[in-house]
C-alpha cells in the first residue's frame, strides 16, 4: 500500500527547511552537493524530491520513485515533484535545481525505484546513480531527512546567488559611458566565438530591443528540441495591436555556421506563411556559403513580395547603431545583452565568453 506524502505539509518544511538551511559538511552532505551541483538534471529533482518526502513523512521509503512500487514506504515521487517542488524553486531559488517543469516525464524519473539496476549512462551518470543510492540508503528517519534537506536547500540557494552573479555587470572593468564605436568593437570581439550558435543571436536581438524599444523582441533558446509551434524566427518581433494583443511584425534567422539556399529558402518560407513582408536573414564572420545561390534565392522571394535581406552581422550592427536614434552607451548595450542571455539560458560557456570580451574593452 503507498503512502501519502501531504503535499501542504510539504511545501511547509520547504519553508522551514529554507529558514533554518545550514550546509552539512560530513560525508553524505558534500556528497548531496556534488549531486545538486552535477551535471544529470533529472537526478537532482529525484533527490531533493526524495529528501522532502522523507522529512514531511517518516513512513516513505526515499528510494521509491512511485506508489506501484512493491516497497511498504512506496510513494508517488512526480507528483510530489511536479506539485510542490518545481514551484518552490520557481518561486524561491529560480535555476537552481534546473528550471524543469516536469522532470520526471525523463526516463531516469520512471522507473519504480532508484535501484543500480535502472537505466543509465556508463561513466558520470552511472557514478551519480551510485551516489544517489548511497546518500538515500543512509537516511533512516524523519529528522534525519529534514537535516539533510535544509542543507540542499542551503546548497540550492548558493547555486541560485551564483547564476544571478553571472548577469551582473557589478566589478566589471569597462567604460561604461562610451558610444558606438565602442560598442562595434565589443560586437565584433563577441563575435570571434560563435558560441554554439548563441552569440549572434545576442547580439541582434539586444541590438533590436534598444533601436526599437516600442517593440517586444523575443529571443528564442538556440537549437532547442521541441520549439513553440508560434515561433518564426530565431527571434520574433512584436508590436502591440489595437486589442492590445500581440502582433507578429517581423522575423529574423539567425546563422553562426556554413548555410546553403536551401537554407534561406527554409527561413523564408516561414515567414511567408506567417505573412511576413520585410525580414531579415544575418549570418557570422565564420559562416560560408555560395553567394550567387543564396542571393538569387532571396530575390526569388522578393519579387513575389517577401523581402529579405542577408546581411553579416557586423553590416547589420553597423546599420542598427547608425539608424538609432537613441543615444545608446556601451553600459545600456552590456544591460540588455545580460538581460537576453537570461531570456534564452545561455550557457555558462557563452556567459564566460560575454563576459571576458567586455573586460577586455
Amino acid at each position: 500500500m503507498s503512502i501519502d506524502v501531504d503535499k501542504s505539509l510539504a511545501k511547509a518544511t520547504l519553508i522551514k527547511a529554507m529558514e533554518c538551511s545550514k550546509i552539512a559538511t560530513d560525508d553524505i552532505g558534500e556528497a548531496i552537493s556534488d549531486v545538486l551541483r552535477g551535471t544529470h538534471k533529472t537526478y537532482r529533482y529525484v533527490l531533493f524530491t526524495a529528501l522532502l518526502a522523507k522529512a514531511t513523512n517518516a513512513e516513505v521509503d526515499a528510494l521509491s520513485l512511485q506508489a506501484g512500487d512493491s516497497s511498504d514506504g512506496a510513494y508517488d515521487a512526480r507528483s510530489l515533484c511536479h506539485g510542490v517542488v518545481v514551484p518552490f524553486e520557481r518561486e524561491y531559488i529560480p535555476h537552481s535545481l534546473g528550471d524543469s517543469n516536469e522532470p520526471f516525464l525523463n526516463k531516469p524519473a520512471r522507473f519504480q525505484r532508484i535501484s543500480m539496476t535502472n537505466a543509465v549512462r556508463a561513466g558520470k551518470d552511472f557514478a551519480t546513480l551510485r551516489m544517489l543510492i548511497a546518500i538515500l540508503s543512509k537516511i533512516a528517519t524523519k529528522e534525519q531527512a529534514f537535516y539533510y534537506l535544509s542543507s540542499a536547500v542551503s546548497v540550492l540557494k548558493q547555486i541560485n546567488q551564483e547564476y544571478e552573479a553571472q548577469f551582473s555587470t557589478e566589478g566589471l572593468n569597462f567604460t561604461g559611458n562610451a558610444g558606438t564605436q565602442e560598442i562595434l568593437e565589443l560586437i565584433d570581439r563577441l563575435t570571434e566565438h560563435a558560441s554554439e550558435g548563441e552569440t549572434c543571436p545576442l547580439i541582434v536581438s539586444t541590438l533590436e530591443s534598444m533601436c526599437f524599444p516600442r517593440y517586444n523582441v523575443v529571443p528564442h533558446n538556440v537549437n532547442e528540441c521541441g520549439a513553440s509551434s508560434k515561433e518564426v524566427g530565431d527571434i520574433d518581433v512584436y508590436a502591440k495591436g489595437e486589442d492590445g494583443e500581440s502582433v507578429l511584425v517581423s522575423a529574423i534567422e539567425v546563422k553562426d555556421k556554413d548555410f546553403t539556399a536551401e537554407d534561406v529558402q527554409h527561413a523564408v518560407s516561414k515567414f511567408q506563411m506567417a505573412q511576413l513582408e520585410r525580414t531579415l536573414f544575418i549570418y557570422g564572420k565564420k559562416a560560408s556559403f555560395d553567394s550567387v545561390a543564396v542571393y538569387q534565392m532571396a530575390s526569388r522571394y522578393g519579387r513575389i513580395g517577401v523581402y529579405c535581406c542577408v546581411i553579416s552581422i557586423m553590416d547589420y550592427s553597423r546599420l542598427r547603431l547608425f539608424d538609432s536614434n537613441a543615444d545608446i552607451t556601451l553600459a545600456d548595450f552590456v544591460e540588455q545583452l545580460f538581460l537576453n542571455v537570461r531570456k534564452i539560458n545561455a550557457k555558462p560557456d557563452t556567459i564566460a565568453w560575454i563576459r571576458s570580451c567586455i573586460e577586455r574593452e
